[in-house]
């Protein structure tokens, strides 16, 4: 796990480290479109990223260690 300052994490926390969409920034976006091409590009290396970043174990068996721990409620002759 990396380290971070305090200063950071504070600021981080805070939202003051991302920079705030302005009108000016969006018509500056919107101005240079993303070809296809370039969208394609981004997109494998974000599937490729997130591929990396999965979880190696079945959700399933993280979910029968959950339920290992919960106990089991009897019902009620009455109801």
């Amino acid at each position: 796990m990396s380290q971070i300052s305090k200063k950071k994490l504070i600021r981080v926390l805070k939202g003051d480290l991302e920079e705030p969409v302005t009108r000016q920034s969006l018509l500056d976006q919107l101005a240079k479109p993303v070809t296809q091409e370039e969208w394609l590009r981004g997109y494998k290396r974000w599937k490729k990223h997130m591929e990396e970043n999965t979880l190696s174990t079945p959700l399933s068996e993280y979910e029968a260690i959950e339920n290992i721990g919960k106990k089991r409620r009897r019902k009620n002759v009455n109801d």
